[in-house]
């Protein structure tokens, strides 16, 4: 019962940790949590949804946390979607949805809902608005 104790006990942590992280404006996007509420506001302003698929865990998340979404021009970039962030800690499903099987990883959908981007890795900032730029004009 106690290593069971430890085990939630540290759980805990790590999910108050990925709140903090995803909240608490560290990178200064405002990620969104929930995929169905940033899909139904993407169809009604008529944008993208840029959702990261990310853990706090992981060296190339946090190093594109320090690195690329503090960077202004990818924050404007990403002013113009509804962007998204899901744990990888906390939601397996969606990486079994969409085939992710790496963290960081990227899906962009369509104001309709439609997959237009998938990557997976770290990018730079250029690479990542370029992403963006590049699903936005395919929508």
């Amino acid at each position: 019962m106690n290593g069971l104790r430890m085990r939630v006990r540290r759980c805990g942590w790590l999910l108050a940790l990925g709140f903090l992280l995803t909240s608490s404006g560290c990178s200064q996007v405002f990620w969104r949590p929930d995929l169905g509420g940033a899909m139904r506001l993407a169809a009604e302003r008529n944008q993208i949804v840029v959702v990261a698929y990310w853990s706090p865990l992981n060296e190339d998340c946090m190093r594109m946390e320090r690195e690329v979404f503090t960077n202004d021009e990818v924050k404007k970039c990403l002013g113009r979607t509804v962007p998204v962030r899901i744990s990888s800690l906390t939601s397996k499903s969606f990486a079994d949805d969409y085939g992710l099987t790496e963290v960081p990883s990227f899906v962009v959908f369509g104001p309709s809902g439609e997959v237009l981007r998938v990557e997976t890795g770290y990018m730079n900032e250029a690479s990542f608005r370029g992403m963006v730029e590049a699903a936005r004009l395919s929508k």
